[in-house]
C-alpha cells in the first residue's frame, strides 16, 4: 500500500492553498497560474500511467514525464516557449516545497530543477504613440453614461500606468480626491504580492473620478458595468480592444490594458522622468524590469542622431591604396 504522505493530492492542495498564498503570498493571477498548471498536469499524468488522481504519488511526477508533459504542452496544445517556461516554473516551485518538508525527496526535486528551460525571445515592447493614445481616448462617446465609465477607465490605466488587476480591484474609499486641505489627489493602488503604493492623480484624471463616484460607498468598486457590477479583467479587455478597433492607426495591432501601461512607461522615460520614479509609479520590485524603457528611449534617441549625421568630407583615397599602411598591417 501507499504511503499516505508520499501521495500528489495532499501535497498538491498543501501547496496551493498554504504555501503560495499564506507563506509567500504571491499575487492572485501567479496563485491561479500555478492551479491551471496542475489541472493540465494532473490529467495528463493519469493517462500516461493508467491511474487515477487519488492514485498518484508525487514520486509519479518523474523528470521523464514532465518533459513529456511540457512536450505535450507545446506539440499538442500548440503553447509557446514562454508558457512552455511557465508551467515549468509551477512544477520547480512545488518540487522545492515538497523537498523543503520531506528529505526524501531531495533527490526527486534535483531530478526536477534540472529540466531545462526553453531560450525565448524578447519580443519588443508594444506603445502607443501620443497621437494614438489622445485617438484611443476618443472614442468612448461621453454623451452616454457608459461612455464615460469607459472613457474614464482609458484614462485612468494611462495616467496611472495601473495593472489591470488594480483597476478591477480598485474601491471608492482607495481614492483620495477633491480634497478641501489643498493637498494632492491620490489613489491607492494593490498590486502584485500584496503591495500597496500610492500614485498621484492628474486634474484631468481627478475630475473624471469626482464624477464618476459621486455618492457612492468606500467599499463599492470604482468601475461598474453597464449592469452595475464591478468590470471584471475581462470586462476591462474588451473596452480596451473594442476601442482601439475604432482607431484606423493601431489597425492590425492587438492593443490591451498592458500595452497602455507601457505607454505610460514610454512617454515619462521620453519626458526624462528619472527611472527610478518610473519603477515607483509602475511599482515594480526591480529596476531591472523597467530598464526596458530606458532602453526604448536610448534606441529612439540614437536613430533620431543617426538622422541628423553628416557624411565627412574625405580624400576619396581608398584605404587599400595606402602601401605604407597594408605594408604595416601585414609586419604587424
Amino acid at each position: 500500500m501507499n504511503d499516505p504522505h508520499a501521495l500528489l493530492g495532499p501535497w498538491v492542495q498543501r501547496f496551493l492553498e498554504q504555501h503560495v498564498v499564506t507563506e509567500r503570498n504571491l499575487s492572485r493571477n501567479t496563485c491561479k497560474s500555478y492551479r491551471d498548471t496542475f489541472k493540465l498536469l494532473i490529467p495528463f499524468a493519469c493517462a500516461q500511467l493508467g491511474k487515477q488522481d487519488y492514485q498518484l504519488a508525487v514520486r509519479d511526477l518523474s523528470s521523464e514525464l514532465v518533459r513529456r508533459f511540457l512536450g505535450h504542452l507545446e506539440d499538442d496544445r500548440g503553447c509557446g516557449a514562454h508558457t512552455r517556461n511557465q508551467r515549468l516554473s509551477a512544477i520547480r516551485a512545488f518540487a522545492s516545497f515538497v523537498a523543503s518538508h520531506d528529505p526524501a525527496l531531495v533527490a526527486w526535486r534535483g531530478q526536477i530543477s534540472a529540466i531545462a528551460s526553453k531560450k525565448t525571445t524578447s519580443k519588443p515592447v508594444p506603445w502607443l504613440t501620443v497621437d494614438e493614445m489622445l485617438a484611443l481616448l476618443d472614442v468612448p462617446d461621453r454623451t452616454t453614461r457608459h461612455g464615460r465609465i469607459e472613457h474614464a477607465i482609458l484614462l485612468f490605466l494611462y495616467k496611472t500606468g495601473a495593472r489591470v488587476s488594480e483597476a478591477t480591484q480598485l474601491r471608492v474609499g482607495d481614492l483620495q480626491v477633491g480634497r478641501r486641505d489643498g493637498g494632492h489627489a491620490l489613489v491607492t493602488l494593490h498590486g502584485k504580492g500584496g503591495k500597496v503604493r500610492l500614485c498621484p492623480l492628474r486634474p484631468d484624471i481627478e475630475r473624471v473620478l469626482i464624477e464618476l463616484v459621486d455618492g457612492r460607498a468606500d467599499g463599492d468598486a470604482v468601475f461598474l458595468n453597464r449592469r452595475r457590477q464591478p468590470f471584471t479583467r475581462f470586462g476591462v479587455y474588451w473596452v480596451v480592444e473594442r476601442c482601439a478597433a475604432q482607431v484606423p492607426a493601431l489597425a492590425g495591432k492587438k492593443i490591451t490594458p498592458h500595452v497602455l501601461r507601457h505607454t505610460t512607461a514610454c512617454h515619462m522615460v521620453f519626458a526624462d522622468v528619472d527611472i527610478n520614479t518610473v519603477r515607483a509609479w509602475l511599482g515594480h520590485s526591480s529596476v531591472d524590469t523597467t530598464n526596458i524603457y530606458a532602453e526604448i528611449s536610448l534606441k529612439m534617441k540614437a536613430e533620431a542622431v543617426a538622422l541628423c549625421d553628416v557624411a565627412e568630407a574625405g580624400s576619396g583615397r581608398s584605404w587599400k591604396e595606402d602601401k605604407g599602411l597594408m605594408a604595416f598591417l601585414k609586419s604587424y
